[in-house]
């Protein structure tokens, strides 16, 4: 018997930290919403769907299997909440965390495996810190607006930072203007200065560190001027005469760029005055509008890294849906076993041959199941040298007792510690392998 009696419609993430489980029950259309930004786990059940962004290629993935399915039960620890979903016979666990920027999501099997994850996730689930307190559908509906405003405070909080952020880096702006303005202001003397060397070149030794003259003003002052042993005379006057030129260029275009940064300047510090007075949607597009980035840095660069990184390796999924990483080539070899790799992790390679370094990235205590390890072996094997024979030993050991010697080839390291599998190549276990590669830049 389903508990709730409910069948998951839509799924949403309309704002960052807000996952919405549209859902049918007893009769009425109605929302689960779930608040994972920094600092809170909220749940609530609301009347009305919130609606928002558009759905993100991971969201898509979780609505292909979410949706339709059935919620059995709805709980929380201090650190997760965990949604029981059954369809088709098969149940599976959707859990959301709190994290930075916006939280997480994850789609497990009841066994633990991730089926799926939100973009940027940890690849291992958090782990469950003590009882999980299961919530009723009546107790969350009395939970929903709170939850939704929670999350408004929460969200217009980010903003807030975010936009401060961006003020005090045009408030830099503007003091970096001012201080070139003032520069600027002493064009006219170098150049005045630059002229007396010229004038006076031939009085000047060589090798002087200085030489004074008076000046040509109206009321004509006693002035020392530097020199650059080092350049003589000349070279020092023309050095003189190229900064007074760049400092009149910066006085031509300064005064208006200090105009339009103070003026950046005032509008956001009135929307920094009416953030109390706004909603998050309204923020945000005055924000927007003002050209301040609403995306987190941690999300900004885990999206530039996204779009313009090669990763160094490709990644495969195990029959029990744990990731599998192979190195594309030698160098990403080294990369992946050296950088990518936590010393917790299995690391696996054909014995005696070239071939990909394979990973398995694994919790801090986990050890690799029977299954995934024939998986890995089978990837190791097959992106090796020995490709196509029937058996090949594969070594595999923690990636702590991998080391790369000082001067070694490229891809090249030494074991302090092995074991040996010997796996069979099986060509359908092989095929379901390559066929569930994630796509990823190459």
């Amino acid at each position: 018997m389903n508990a709730w009696h409910a069948k998951i419609t839509r799924v949403d993430l309309p704002e960052p930290g807000l996952l919405c489980l549209s859902f049918r029950s007893e009769g009425r259309n109605e929302t689960l919403v779930l608040v994972t930004l920094p600092g809170a786990l909220r749940l609530g059940v609301v009347d009305e769907r919130p609606r928002g962004a558009s759905a993100s290629p991971a969201l898509t993935q979780l609505r292909r299997h979410v949706e339709g399915a059935r919620i059995e039960l709805v709980a929380t620890s201090q650190r997760a909440a965990r949604i029981s979903l059954s369809r088709a016979g098969t149940t599976r666990y959707l859990i959301a965390a709190p994290s930075k920027p916006y939280g997480a999501w994850w789609l497990c099997e009841t066994d633990g495996p991730v089926v799926l994850r939100s973009a940027g996730a940890p690849a291992i689930v958090p782990a469950e810190d003590g009882h999980l307190d299961a919530k009723g559908l009546a107790e969350l509906r009395d939970c929903g607006a709170a939850a939704l405003d929670a999350h408004q405070t929460l969200r217009k909080g980010q903003l807030g930072r975010l936009l401060l952020r961006h003020l005090k880096r045009l408030e830099k702006k503007r003091d970096a203007i001012s201080a070139d303005l003032e520069r600027a202001a002493a064009a006219e003397e170098l150049h005045q200065k630059a002229s007396l060397i010229l004038a006076h070149i031939a009085e000047i030794p060589a090798d002087a560190s200085y030489f004074e003259a008076r000046t040509w003003d109206e009321e004509p002052r006693q002035i020392r001027i530097a020199l650059d042993p080092r350049k003589g005379p000349s070279e020092t006057a023309q050095d003189l005469f190229k900064k007074s030129k760049r400092l009149k260029r910066g006085l031509d275009v300064a005064p208006n760029r200090l105009e339009a940064v103070e003026t950046e300047i005032r509008e956001l510090r009135r929307a920094q005055d009416r953030l109390e007075d706004c909603s998050v949607e309204e923020l945000a597009s005055k924000l927007e509008a003002l050209g301040v980035s609403i995306t987190a840095p941690k999300e900004r660069e885990r999206k530039r890294r996204q779009a313009g990184t090669r990763l160094p390796y490709r990644e495969f999924l195990s029959s029990d849906g744990a990731a599998v990483l192979v190195g594309r080539g030698a160098a990403d070899n080294d990369r992946l076993t050296l950088r990518v790799a936590r010393p917790h992790d299995l690391w696996l390679h054909a014995r005696g041959v070239t071939g990909a370094h394979v990973v398995v990235p694994l919790g801090k205590g986990k050890s690799c199941s029977s299954d995934t390890l024939v998986d890995a072996a089978t990837l190791a094997a097959h992106f090796s040298d020995l490709r196509g024979e029937t058996i090949v030993d594969v070594l595999y050991t923690p990636r702590r007792f991998v080391h790369k010697r000082r001067g070694s080839p490229v891809g090249s390291v030494t074991l302090g510690s092995e074991k040996v599998i010997a796996v069979r190549l099986e060509p359908e276990r092989l095929q379901r392998l390559l066929h569930s590669e994630k796509k990823t830049l190459s």
